[in-house]
């Protein structure tokens, strides 16, 4: 099995919240390939969320002797240095998101979204702003996932459809959370890359636009 079909079931297991079957696969991903972020931040996950913090802090230090400024590693080693916390901790409010590059404007290649069907208030007690999160195409939707593969909520279905069709057709986007609390959250979504079939057409178009074919 390829490395990219393991990482496929590695996401779909923690989206389960399968997490023996999560810490399974990520091990045999680590197994080929040492140096994969992503795994073992998936790793560290999945241990945290078994209740073995020795082992979620180990493979948190690993992705930092390569990765030494990487955000989540960073974000939850302190959590689990604190005792954990994160998960015990009472529901935050939503705060202003941050200012910078990171939420900057721009018409048509930008936009915020408030997600629908979300996850538990738990498991957005668990989110930051400006954490970064993955788009994944769900037949008519997309879901959105935080980085370690857990679900957090859907694109509202008539903004899904044409995001799909832009990235069947090329286009590349980013997204982060710009606010949170227990019962809302909102994401920021910029295109990185349009693809030359849909040079004429801006993701997010102030009226309703036309795909070049």
């Amino acid at each position: 099995m390829t490395i990219t079909a393991l990482e496929e079931q590695a996401v779909k297991a923690a989206l389960t919240q399968n997490w023996p079957k999560a810490i399974e696969l990520n091990k045999k991903i680590l197994k080929e390939a040492p140096e994969n972020i992503a795994a073992l931040n998936r790793l560290g996950w999945a241990y945290w969320e078994t209740g073995k913090i020795n082992l979620a802090i180990q493979n948190y230090k690993k992705v930092l002797k390569f990765d030494s400024l990487n955000p989540i590693a960073n974000k939850n080693l302190k959590r689990l240095e604190k005792g954990g916390q994160t998960k015990k901790r009472l529901l935050k409010k939503s705060s202003p998101a941050p200012s910078g590059k990171t939420f900057l404007e721009e018409p048509g290649k930008t936009k915020i979204v408030k997600l629908v069907r979300l996850a538990p208030p738990a498991t957005l007690a668990q989110l930051d702003n400006a954490d970064m999160v993955v788009l994944t195409i769900r037949k008519r939707v997309i879901s959105v996932l935080s980085e370690s593969g857990g679900y957090l909520g859907t694109i509202p279905e008539d903004l899904s459809v044409r995001l799909i069709q832009l990235i069947k057709g090329g286009n590349q986007y980013q997204a982060f959370i710009r606010s949170v609390d227990h019962q809302k959250l909102e994401i920021f979504i910029r295109e990185v890359f349009r693809a030359k079939k849909f040079f004429d057409n801006p993701s997010f178009p102030q009226g309703k636009a036309n795909f070049s074919q």
